[in-house]
Order: C-alpha cells, then sequence, then structure tokens
C-alpha cells in the first residue's frame, strides 16, 4: 500500500490535541461566568460534562495519529493491510508517545482506580444491607424504581442507583415526612436518576483523583455535586412544591444519610433550605456568557466529530 502523505494527518492530530488542551484550560472560566450569570444549573452541568468527553475523545482521537504504525502492526503481522495511511511520525517518536500514554494511564488509573471501587463495594453493601432487612418492595411496573421500605429508628432516604434503581426510606422517616412532602423528595430525585447524576460524580471524581493537577478535573468535581443538587431541585415546580421539598429536607437532614453519589440531597442543609425559600433574582444574561456556553457545548461536541469525518483523517 503506497504510504500517504502524512502532513494533513500530522495535523489533524495537532487540532485535536489544541483542542482539547483549550478546552481543558478555557472550559472552567466559561462555566463559572455562565453561572454566575444565572444560567440554568443543568445547562452548566452539561456543559462541563460535554466539556469534559469532548476533550477526553479528542485526545483519544490523537493518539493514533502519532502511534498509527504500532497500533496496526497485529493486523499487518497476520498479513492484513488496513486501508489507513501511514503518518510520517519516526518509529521512536510513536513508542516515546506510545509509552507516554500507557505510564498516564497507569497512573491515572492508581490515583482514581479507589474511587471507583470505593463507588461500588458501598453500593453493594447498601444493597446486601437491604436484603438482610427483609424489604418491603414496591414496583409498579418492571424496570423502574424500587420503593425500599426499612424497619429504622433513624430517618433515612437514600436514592440508590441500582439495576433497577431503590429508594431506600425507613418507616422513621414515613412518620416524619407528610405524604407531599415524601412526593417532592421523590421528584428531586426522579431527576437525579434521569440524569444519571450518581456515575457523572463518581467519573469527575475519579478523573480529579486520577490527574490532580489538571484544574480543570478537580473543578469540575468541586462543582458536580452542586449542580447536580441544583438541577434537582429544579425539578420540583412551583412555590408550594417547593416549600414541601425544603421542609423534608429539614426534617431528614443529619446524621445516618448516605453520603457520596448515593444521595448528596440532604448535605448543606442551611444553604439548600434558604434557596428553596426564596427564589434567587436571575441575573440578566451577558451576551458574551450566553455566546460562550453555547459554543463550548457545541465544539465539544462537533469538533471531534468533524475532524474524524474529514475524508483525509488518517485515509488514503
Amino acid at each position: 500500500m503506497p504510504r500517504a502523505e502524512g502532513g494533513s494527518d500530522v495535523m489533524h492530530g495537532f487540532v485535536l490535541a489544541l483542542f482539547a488542551a483549550t478546552i481543558l484550560v478555557t472550559a472552567p472560566f466559561v462555566l463559572d461566568r455562565a453561572e454566575a450569570a444565572g444560567f440554568s444549573p443543568r445547562l452548566v452541568q452539561q456543559g462541563w460534562r460535554a466539556a469534559a468527553g469532548g476533550a477526553l475523545v479528542s485526545l483519544a482521537l490523537a493518539v493514533p495519529v502519532f502511534t498509527t504504525d504500532l497500533w496496526t502492526a497485529p493486523a499487518r503481522a497476520m498479513g492484513i493491510a488496513p486501508g489507513i495511511g501511514f503518518v510520517d511520525v519516526p518509529l521512536a517518536v510513536q513508542v516515546a508517545v506510545a509509552c507516554t500514554v500507557l505510564l498516564g494511564l497507569a497512573a491515572g488509573w492508581r490515583r482514581g482506580g479507589p474511587v471507583v471501587r470505593d463507588y461500588r463495594r458501598a453500593l453493594h453493601v447498601q444493597l446486601d444491607r437491604l436484603e438482610a432487612t427483609s424489604p418491603v418492595l414496591d414496583e409498579v411496573e418492571r424496570g423502574h424504581p424500587r420503593l425500599v421500605i426499612v424497619e429504622d429508628a433513624q430517618p433515612r432516604l437514600v436514592l440508590l442507583p441500582s439495576r433497577p434503581p431503590r429508594v431506600e426510606v425507613t418507616t422513621r422517616a414515613l412518620d416524619l415526612l407528610k405524604p407531599e412532602e415524601l412526593n417532592a423528595v421523590l421528584t428531586h430525585m426522579s431527576g437525579h436518576l434521569r440524569r444519571r447524576d450518581a456515575l457523572w460524580m463518581t467519573a469527575s471524581e475519579t478523573m480529579a483523583e486520577a490527574y490532580p493537577r489538571v484544574g480543570f478535573f478537580v473543578r469540575w468535581a468541586d462543582h458536580s455535586a452542586a449542580l447536580a443538587e441544583k438541577g434537582a431541585d429544579a425539578d420540583v415546580h412551583g412555590p408550594i412544591a417547593r416549600s414541601n421539598l425544603r421542609r423534608a429536607l429539614a426534617k431528614l437532614s443529619g446524621p445516618g444519610q448516605a453520603n457520596g453519589p448515593f444521595c448528596p440531597c440532604f448535605a448543606w442543609p442551611q444553604q439548600r433550605q434558604e434557596e428553596l425559600t426564596v427564589r434567587q433574582p436571575r441575573t440578566p444574561r451577558t451576551p458574551v456568557a450566553v455566546v460562550a456556553l453555547r459554543a463550548l457545548t457545541a465544539a465539544a461536541l462537533l469538533v471531534p466529530t468533524l475532524v474524524v469525518a474529514s475524508p483525509h483523517f488518517m485515509y488514503v
């Protein structure tokens, strides 16, 4: 197979790497401005997720551009000629890039892996504890969340993102909460389930632990829980329903609640109650913040796609 002209291919790799670096550097400032400008927490949350995904995908796509000879070597060894142009990069450089990436992934997993293992272990512990307490299950339809009622003197209401999802509520919590207050909390938790907040919070914490020197991941982890809670609060519509949620938070906040991604719902009780009591006046959105946030979210999703879709990307 003739060797492809590598200049265009190498340029695609540099574009992807530069785009990822630009996103990681500029996204936190844009998203902070957007949050201060009064954007919806859900929209800002989507911006963080799109920026993280776009940067990681761009880096993942850039690596094969600079290591084409290495990752196509097994196919060529079996006598298969892949229809991919070989980039004119010295073999020593390709080996150096591959080793750097592998070492970075190994070091990141060594630091961030415990977060994932702790998450899975804690989920199994919670589910095993529920099974041991002989819960009463209320399942209206297969695949829908199960309400698990547990005999316990502690007022506890915990969301467990299992399959199907389970919401653990103790008999003490049922005694304390009025029906409308329980409904407001369950509406709030349904928002967490729809947006898969537990998984995204774990992902942000994992990346922050894995690469603590990358400021984007650290700031994403710092914002993740608060934005998830504000977004779920926004799912509770109307002043009466929000007042019910505020009263439920006051009754349930305290020791005995699950921490971490399972249910940060009862963290920062005083601040949360104040935000639910008084609707904060919306700050006028500046055109710069509007354009920057829209451009960031769109670029994070579209740029890697357009580069890969380009007919010159690694193909003869």
